[in-house]
């Protein structure tokens, strides 16, 4: 084997592992944008269901209503006891 062709084929190597490499960082960025965006979710239903507890309790059905429409997705709808839309 010539010495330029064992030369390609560690480059070659290389590349693969770096390949390999980003790959798993592409999927490790994705996890974590996941997770972060699940926590996001989280904090802020928190934060509104808190907030349906400090409005006056004749505006809170028609806040809660607004909120409920936007939730479209049957499975969840069913979760949350909600009417189908």
């Amino acid at each position: 084997m010539s010495r330029n062709q064992k030369r390609i084929e560690a480059l070659t190597r290389e590349i693969e592992q770096k390949k390999a490499l980003l790959s798993d960082l592409a999927q490790k960025a994705k996890e974590e944008n996941r997770r972060a965006d699940a926590r996001r979710k989280i904090i802020y239903g928190g934060a509104f269901l808190a907030f349906l507890e400090t409005v006056p309790s004749d505006q809170a059905p028609r806040i809660k209503g607004k909120i409920d429409a936007m939730i479209t997705n049957k499975k969840d709808r069913d979760f949350l006891g909600l009417a189908e839309q």
